[in-house]
């Protein structure tokens, strides 16, 4: 059941938020779906500034354990933290390309 909650608990919130959407607030149906893309290209940004950072966290844990004899742990790329700034990071990168034209 633990697996199964937190699928369900998104799917019933998308669900209420679909329904006071499509009820209340009178959108139409492209402008969700225009909405639901734009989350999904947002989402791809989020993925290719995460893996950056990820990789270049990883480059400099490996240079100063090389260069200093200092250990860093690799684990420390796993915090939530780096979750986090990566997320803002990718909400910037993304605002930008938005405003810039270039899609």
């Amino acid at each position: 059941m633990d697996k199964v909650y937190v699928p369900l608990l998104i799917l019933l919130t998308s669900l209420m938020g679909y329904l006071y959407a499509v009820r209340t607030l009178r959108v139409e149906r492209h402008d969700l779906l225009r909405a639901f893309g734009g989350a999904i290209e947002f989402i791809g940004c989020w993925i290719l500034v995460y893996g950056t950072n990820l990789l270049f966290g990883l480059v400099l844990i490996l240079l100063i354990r090389r260069l200093t004899g200092f250990f860093i742990s690799v684990y420390v790329l796993g915090g939530i933290m780096l979750t986090l700034f990566t997320f803002l990071q990718a909400l910037v990168a993304y605002h930008l390309w938005r405003v810039s034209g270039r899609k």
